[in-house]
């Protein structure tokens, strides 16, 4: 194997901004943009603030109007800047700043509007090497530095040569040196390893030369001996670099051979996070050097000072990103410095602006820090991707700028946070998607006092939390400054945002509690009484009768500490006497230490130890079951009560709940039934009855039962069957359908309307599952022509109620009948697998398309398929050059039989659409009455063929609650699924068509 190697010329770009301030008086300006061109104003290239305007009103404009523009436009203002009244402000939503602008630009007192724009000082390090470095300021560094120099808890992996790790500019930073060739930690420096690692993080020390990403750690690998490195010895150094936490292997090396298990090793690194960035070679030739033309490894390719392709500079196919490789000037080993050429230089480029992305976010992937730096990259050669530059010359200034922050725009409603112990304070930060957020609050020793969002896994965008002085302890906290600390991690690397937060305690002593309560001795020997205490205090507690006289005294100045208290009575008196049934009142009143009373609460206690009085009559013998809501019993009670009412059969099992802790007034009430069960079905003929169970607020309960009812079936008889139907060859083909009652059931064949033959007479058949054989004959057994026909399926109960089922078949004799879906479930990027039927064997062509009606993918060529259901599978990658990752593709198949008849047809792949035969769905969650716990998902979902649907629970770190199979039919369905117990539930909803093809949904509790 090589490395690349070169020497280096070196320039200088000095630019100068000067910017004038004139006077405060009002000035008439000509804008060199227009105000209404919003286009060039909020160019996305520009840096600005993305939630900040600077408005310019009219100076005879009133406070009043003001005010009334900006929250019309849902905006607040931040300052006044105290020139020509422009005024700074800034929003909380999510419209564009585009928008915004627009209609503030509909006030004619309204001027001029812009964004806060960014400017700063380009920072210029001291080094004396620093002008020798031409390709510094040619990828903007300058301007980059003065977003982030790289972060010590980021480190590139230079697995190359030996590098200098004593080296002035090199000191100090390194990590884990293992030389591979020895397995001994002490590396022998030498001129290549070196010059690459200075590269990437050379010290700004005014001193030497400086490097790309200064701040950051270098792991020396080294895995040469001499001039060569085996496959075996660069594949242990990947693997050594990436156990040893690695973020980004730098690899200045390559072959024309390819080697399968230096793509293992790769791999290996993906799988663990690591970025791989590999130099394209030296060869001035399109032919593959390995390890940059390995798919998941950034290719990087090297350019002159002119932004042109290097002489040496390898090409093709694999190239990712070019970067600077010629006449850079570096450290060398013999603490030294040098100029060199070649794709090894310009690999640990783009190998430094990577570290300083991932230094910004330490949370982003391999692919996204990729996908960024090709965004950002100046376009080079032809338009778009290209074999010489791939997607353009790094840029590290765009790349940082584009970067976005993993944690950011932590805010506070209030900094200084008045605690009155009914007010809240509003907390909101942004966090990145696929991360795990957490927001907690700090004392002054940096004990967390108060966790307000714990280990929410987050799909990226806003989260809110809202603190109202309590601690985790319930207890309120005390007057001082405490810090609000913003965290993200994906498993890997965390990061945080904290905040400041002055507290004042203004909580004022109080007791708070229920305003009544209930009680039976006959059920309980004790009444416990729920309160909370704000603060400190001497508690006395006393209950009293009707009379005001004292019964039971529970504290007398008990000095207790703030929190969640208790407090519990028998039912006795002071003299130890069970008291009688009746009103009382529990007075609680709080003390300071002067003895001065601060607080107090009554509490109205009922003793109740009498059971309540009911009564119930059914209101018919008969219930005719049609699915209509009917009328079934009515109940009278003497007081109120909290009432469980059952259907149940008359053994006494229970088939459908009614209500469940329903509050009913004293006297008479109805209640109804569909005569459908819990699990949402009709229920069977036979005989039942109402159970009710009912209890009053002190918890006395009874129970009564009706009479015996009889339940007819009065329901239509429902017929499902699959449809449509597609008859492709001179077989015979069974077509099923189930009816859901007995009744008579007769099967017929149309063709515009008009029966032409009788599949099956009237014949009786019991509930259930049957099928019918299609032939594809008519009444005279001579095959039918191709076209579209009727089957109508009629079934008429014993009631006599009909019901007419009309399904159809398309015959298609002599052609090739692909069957497909018209829209199949893509994720951009990921693979797609779709599943299609042919009618007969046929050779198959299968093409990807994108919006623009290019083709960018052949997955088959006139091959050979056989009749039945066939899949093909595209990885998302292109054949050709094109634009990024889209959301929308189209495929196309042609099938062509042995007659030579083709048939073709096309389906889209997205996100953003349903499958045809997905008409609506909807989901919702529901509590039991009075329980206040969810426990139930309903669903109810239309569909036109029949559908498998699965419903996978699991909770937040993705284990297994519970997994449901459904069979969903032509029509609308509604179903009922009790939940699994756990407060940690999300759901996924996949749903396979008849052909096998995949559609997920999530469903948010």
């Amino acid at each position: 194997m090589m490395r690349f190697r070169g020497t280096l010329v070196f320039a200088i770009l000095f630019f100068f901004v000067f910017v004038s301030v004139g006077s405060a008086e009002e000035e008439k300006i000509n804008p060199k943009i227009s105000k209404f061109n919003t286009a060039a104003l909020f160019d996305k290239k520009k840096d600005f603030e993305n939630r900040e305007l600077i408005i310019k009103f009219e100076s005879n404009i009133t406070s009043e109007e003001k005010q009334q523009i900006l929250q019309s436009v849902n905006v607040k203002e931040l300052t006044n800047l105290k020139l020509g009244n422009l005024t700074l402000v800034s929003t909380d939503t999510e419209d564009e700043l585009t928008t915004i602008a627009e209609n503030l630009l509909r006030f004619k007192q309204v001027e001029y509007v812009e964004p806060n724009y960014k400017l700063g000082a380009t920072f210029t390090p001291g080094d004396p090497g620093y002008s020798k470095q031409w390709y510094l300021n040619k990828i903007e560094m300058p301007k980059a530095w003065d977003i982030n120099k790289g972060a010590s808890n980021v480190t590139v992996a230079v697995i190359d040569g030996g590098v200098q790790t004593s080296h002035p500019d090199l000191k100090g930073k390194m990590v884990a040196p293992i030389d591979i060739t020895t397995g001994r930690s002490t590396i022998t420096g030498e001129p290549h390893g070196t010059h690459v690692a200075g590269i990437i993080a050379a010290t700004i020390n005014k001193t030497g030369v400086s490097g790309i990403a200064p701040n950051v750690k270098i792991m020396p690998v080294n895995v040469f001996k001499g001039e060569t490195a085996n496959v075996d010895d660069i594949v242990k150094g990947i693997k050594y670099a990436v156990d040893h936490k690695a973020d980004i292997l730098n690899l200045s090396l390559g072959s024309r051979s390819y080697s399968y298990a230096l793509e293992y090793a790769v791999k290996y690194a993906n799988s663990k996070g690591v970025m791989v960035i590999a130099a394209a070679g030296n060869e001035s030739t399109y032919i593959s050097t390995y390890p940059a033309a390995i798919s998941s490894v950034l290719a990087v390719s090297a350019t002159d000072k002119n932004d042109k392709i290097t002489g040496f500079s390898n090409y093709g196919s694999y190239i990712d990103i070019a970067a600077p490789g010629l006449d850079i000037f570096s450290t060398i080993s013999g603490s030294s410095y040098t100029n060199m050429s070649g794709t090894s230089m310009a690999s640990p480029v783009v190998s430094g602006v990577s570290a300083l992305v991932l230094s910004k976010n330490p949370l982003l992937k391999p692919a996204q820090v990729e996908s960024i730096l090709k965004k950002s990259a100046y376009d080079l050669g032809s338009k778009g991707w290209d074999s010489f530059y791939g997607h353009g010359r790094v840029d590290a200034y765009k790349a940082l700028f584009v970067t976005p922050y993993p944690v950011h725009s932590l805010t506070i409603s209030a900094r200084s946070f008045t605690m009155k112990g009914t007010n809240k304070n509003n907390i909101s930060f942004y966090a990145q998607g696929g991360t795990t957020a957490s927001l907690y609050i700090q004392n002054s020793k940096g004990t967390i006092i108060k966790k307000l969002i714990t280990n929410r896994k987050w799909a990226g965008g806003k989260l809110t939390a809202a603190w109202d002085g309590k601690m985790d302890n319930g207890n309120y906290a005390i007057s001082g400054t405490y810090k609000l600390v913003a965290k993200a991690t994906n498993g890997k690397k965390t990061v945080y945002k904290s905040a400041t937060m002055n507290v004042i305690d203004k909580v004022t002593t109080s007791i708070q509690a229920a305003s009544s309560v209930q009680f039976s001795p006959a059920l309980k020997a004790k009444l416990s009484i729920p309160y909370y205490l704000t603060k400190n205090a001497r508690v006395t507690a006393v209950i009293y009768d009707s009379k005001h006289r004292e019964v039971k005294r529970l504290h007398n100045k008990t000095a207790l500490k703030p929190g969640k208290k208790t407090l519990v009575w028998n039912g006795k008196n002071n003299k130890g006497k069970k008291i009688s049934n009746g009103k009382y009142t529990l007075v609680m009143s709080a003390y300071d230490t002067k003895n001065v009373k601060k607080a107090s609460k009554r509490v109205a206690v009922s003793v109740d130890s009498v059971m309540p009085k009911g009564n119930l009559t059914i209101v018919s013998s008969l219930f005719k079951m049609d699915g209509r809501v009917k009328p079934g019993v009515k109940v009278n009670f003497n007081e109120w009560v909290y009432v469980r009412t059952y259907v149940t059969t008359d053994k006494g099992v229970k088939v459908k709940k009614l209500t469940y802790d329903k509050v009913f007034k004293p006297g008479a009430s109805t209640l109804s039934w569909n005569g459908k069960n819990d699990k949402g079905l009709y229920a069977a003929e036979g005989k039942y009855r109402y159970y009710i169970e009912y209890r009053d607020a002190a918890g006395n309960k009874k129970s009564m039962k009706s009479s015996i009812f009889s339940v007819q079936d009065w329901v239509k008889p429902a017929i499902r069957s699959i449809a449509p139907i597609t008859y492709r060859s001179k077989t015979n083909l069974p077509i099923s359908y189930t009816i859901s009652k007995p009744g008579i059931v007769k099967i017929e064949l149309l063709k515009d309307n008009k029966i032409f033959r009788t599949i099956l007479t009237s014949t009786y058949k019991a509930k259930g599952s049957y099928s019918f054989v299609f032939n594809g004959k008519d009444q005279a057994g001579n095959y039918l022509v191709d076209g579209k026909y009727q089957f109508r399926i009629s079934i008429t109960d014993k009631y006599k109620l009909t019901t007419i089922y009309n399904g159809y078949i398309t015959v298609a004799l002599t052609k090739v009948v692909i069957n497909y879906p018209s829209v199949v479930q893509y994720f951009p990027g990921d693979e797609a697998a779709v599943y299609y039927n042919l009618s007969e064997n046929a050779n198959v062509t299968i093409e990807i398309f994108n919006e623009l009606n290019q083709k960018v993918k052949t997955i088959t060529a006139n091959t050979s398929k056989l009749q039945g259901t066939n899949s093909f599978v595209w990885d998302g990658s292109f054949d050709g050059n094109f634009p990024e990752v889209s959301d929308i593709y189209y495929y196309t198949i042609k099938a062509k039989n042995t007659a030579g008849n083709e048939t073709a047809v096309k389906g889209k792949m997205t996100l953003d659409e349903d499958p045809v035969w997905l008409k609506s769905k909807s989901f919702s969650f529901s509590a039991s009455e009075g329980s206040g716990n969810i426990n139930n998902l309903e669903f109810d979902i239309s569909v036109t063929q029949q559908i498998k649907m699965t419903l996978i629970v699991f909770d937040s770190s993705y284990n297994l609650l519970d997994e449901k199979e459904f069979d969903l039919f032509n029509g609308v369905n509604t179903l009922e699924y009790p939940l699994p117990a756990s407060t940690d539930r999300n759901y996924i909803i996949e749903f396979k068509d008849l052909l096998g093809n995949l559609y997920y949904y999530s469903i948010q509790e």
